[in-house]
């Protein structure tokens, strides 16, 4: 943690941490911007302990919203192309940098974003088989990424987000799923950051500094759901997909 607090440094950590919160009860995708941020401020190492406990706070906050509406076959569907993921992450992480990595996730995220907005436009590319070849790729396809780009970048959201709009899912089950999905995946961080001494006794009095801010990006968030349609949703999910991978291919 940083010895000194100053003005700029918390108002950096707060702003990230409300955007955070916000991503918790009005969209996923909206975490990346905060990731970001939040590594300038701490330095990539001390944020990413610094953030779980408080990303646990915000799917405590989400959870109170959306728990009800998960959409738990389109979650089960997802889950072992995630875990594919995470070994990937690990074999990647022995022949590639993470700059590298984050380039190439970018890039088929983007490349993602650009088929589902050509399916849209052509109904013909729309048309899918219910239960078939077609949605268990895409599963795999989709977790693989959302395991990936968590591991390596922090980043799920996007991936995430991309699976549930391909799979048509209603607002309300959307934001449930995701929800619960990133609150079990931040609960299985915690035996593998603590130990690396990530998270601290500092970290966590810091954590209970910065809660405010988590909470009022939440309340945030709920306000800016109930304003939402499904349209307005899926339009505003995939140009903010865009815009992150955008990020990662031009940053790393």
């Amino acid at each position: 943690m940083p010895e000194t607090w100053t003005p700029l440094l918390i108002s950096a950590v707060a702003l990230a941490i409300a955007i955070y919160g916000f991503s918790k009860t009005a969209g996923p995708v909206f975490g990346v911007v905060a990731g970001p941020i939040l590594a300038v401020a701490l330095g990539p190492t001390a944020a990413a302990g610094f953030a779980v406990p408080l990303l646990l706070l915000g799917d405590l906050m989400g959870l109170l919203y959306f728990r009800q509406h998960a959409d738990w076959p389109v979650m089960r569907r997802i889950v072992p192309g995630v875990l594919v993921g995470f070994v990937l992450t690990a074999l990647l992480f022995a022949f590639a940098s993470q700059s590298t990595i984050a380039r190439v996730i970018g890039a088929l995220l983007l490349f993602s974003v650009v088929l589902e907005v050509q399916r849209r436009r052509n109904p013909r590319l729309g048309e899918r088989v219910e239960g078939g070849t077609e949605r268990r790729v895409e599963a795999g396809f989709y977790g693989a990424l959302t395991g990936v780009t968590t591991l390596a970048v922090n980043a799920g959201g996007p991936a995430m987000t991309l699976y549930l709009v391909k799979m048509r899912v209603p607002m309300l089950a959307f934001m449930g799923t995701s929800v619960w999905f990133f609150f079990i995946l931040n609960l299985i961080k915690l035996p593998f950051v603590i130990p690396l001494g990530l998270i601290t006794r500092e970290s966590l009095i810091a954590n209970l500094w910065f809660a405010p801010a988590m909470i009022a990006g939440s309340l945030i968030g709920i306000a800016t759901f109930r304003r939402m349609n499904q349209v307005w949703f899926e339009r505003i999910a995939l140009v903010l997909s865009a815009l992150a991978s955008l990020w990662l291919v031009i940053r790393g």
